[in-house]
């Protein structure tokens, strides 16, 4: 009984620690790594990469000369004027390739380059996964500041509705601007209900980017504030060209590019000769039945040997146009290759542009809501002390309470969307994700 009891008090002590301990909180960083680690694509595309890295040390060793080995056996019987007899043979053989128009060369490049256009499509996707992470993760903090400003709204309605029971019971109101001040106060209190589920929303978006259980997620705290609010750019075409430096989409369609420089040297090499080398040896064993003599087992191995060297050239002759052909498609679809790779550029220098054009939009929205939030806090001070002095209606009050609660919305809007922009462009110029 005592052992029971002493197991049940470990067991409780156990699960009382782990109830203790706070739950984890993601910092940007951590949800930016984690993702890239973890996320099922891009194990899916690390594993082809592997698969392609094969493909290298197949194509290394074809430098190799090939060798092979035959024993073979054989009794001989029931022919009526030949004794029964039995043989034995074995042999060598290796052959290499010394010439064929450097396509193994060829090959090994083209699988190593396949290798790192597989490595590209890695990192691309970990680029847009990361800023798929960034983007999920201010809206987090977006609607947690949202969430604050409607506790803020509850509390001040809170407020104002103590100050109106008090001038309804002085005789100072009428009993219906109460009412309308509970009203509104219902209202702050749906607001709030309201904020808490978008970040709710927000959170289990980013918990499902990160592949991580919902429950007890939750994010750093993690104040942003933007006392300096500009660009870090001069100008769109910097960045543009930092990324053609980088970029893996732009880098991974340069080796496409060379690879089918390759398949082109490797279609018109069909017009020049193959040269192999070849090297053999082979020794036997004859044993018939009624020989008068005959040397023993070991002794005819030893004297039956047999070494041949050889050099043999295939020469193309006529192909049926075949190498004419294979030239031809390997030429076009350089050009195919070389369209892709113009179009991506332009592309990216688009996408660069508009991020760019973006930010300093945002930058602008920025700076005109940050000036409207400090007017509008003053104006509802001074309407605050009008109300409370009972001057100003409780309607007239709401008014100015609700244009405050746009103007910090549309603030923090603002902010947020300002951040993402210039850390778009930041990702852009392959600056490391921070925050």
């Amino acid at each position: 009984m005592k052992t029971v009891f002493r197991l049940t008090f470990i067991f409780l002590s156990i699960t009382a620690a782990f109830a203790q301990q706070p739950s984890k909180k993601w910092t940007l960083t951590e949800c930016v790594e984690h993702a890239v680690q973890n996320n099922l694509s891009v194990k899916q595309n690390e594993l082809s990469t592997q698969l392609q890295e094969v493909e290298v040390e197949r194509a290394k060793y074809t430098f190799l000369p090939g060798a092979s080995g035959t024993v073979g056996a054989n009794y001989a019987f029931g022919e009526p004027l030949l004794p029964n007899s039995f043989s034995n043979s074995i042999g060598v053989s290796s052959s290499a390739t010394l010439y064929n128009g450097n396509r193994t060369k060829n090959a090994l490049i083209f699988a190593k380059n396949d290798v790192e256009i597989g490595q590209l499509a890695v990192e691309e996707l970990k680029s847009d996964l990361a800023v798929q992470v960034v983007s999920a993760y201010m809206n987090v903090l977006f609607n947690r500041e949202g969430v604050i400003i409607a506790q803020d709204q509850l509390s001040v309605g809170q407020k104002l509705l103590d100050r109106m029971d008090e001038l309804v019971k002085a005789g100072v109101k009428a009993q219906n601007d109460l009412y309308q001040v509970q009203a509104t106060l219902a209202a702050n209190e749906e607001s709030l209900v309201t904020a808490q589920n978008n970040l709710e929303l927000a959170l289990l978006e980013l918990s499902q980017l990160l592949q991580v259980p919902f429950a007890g997620f939750d994010i750093a705290d993690m104040p942003v504030t933007v006392d300096e609010a500009k660009l870090k750019y001069d100008n769109s075409e910097m960045i543009y060209n930092k990324a053609l430096e980088w970029r893996p989409e732009i880098i991974s369609a340069n080796k496409q590019v060379e690879n089918s420089d390759l398949e082109i040297a490797n279609a018109k090499a069909g017009n020049l000769p193959t040269v192999n080398a070849t090297y053999s040896f082979r020794t036997n064993y004859f044993n018939a039945q009624d020989a008068v003599s005959q040397s023993g087992y070991f002794k005819q191995l030893a004297d039956n040997r047999g070494h041949s060297i050889g050099i043999l050239a295939s020469i193309p002759i006529f192909d049926k146009f075949n190498t004419k052909l294979n030239t031809q498609r390997a030429q076009v679809q350089k050009l195919i290759l070389e369209n892709a790779l113009e179009t991506k550029k332009v592309n990216l220098q688009a996408e660069v542009e508009r991020a760019y054009i973006d930010a300093k939009t945002s930058l602008k929205t920025f700076d005109a809501a940050k000036k409207s939030v400090e007017a509008q806090e003053e104006a509802f001070r001074t309407a605050q002390e009008r109300y409370n002095l009972g001057i100003l209606t409780s309607y007239d009050f709401e008014q100015v309470r609700n244009q405050l609660v746009q103007a910090r919305s549309s603030f923090i809007r603002a902010k947020y969307n300002f951040l993402f922009k210039s850390k778009f462009l930041e990702i852009y110029y392959g600056v490391p994700i921070t925050l």
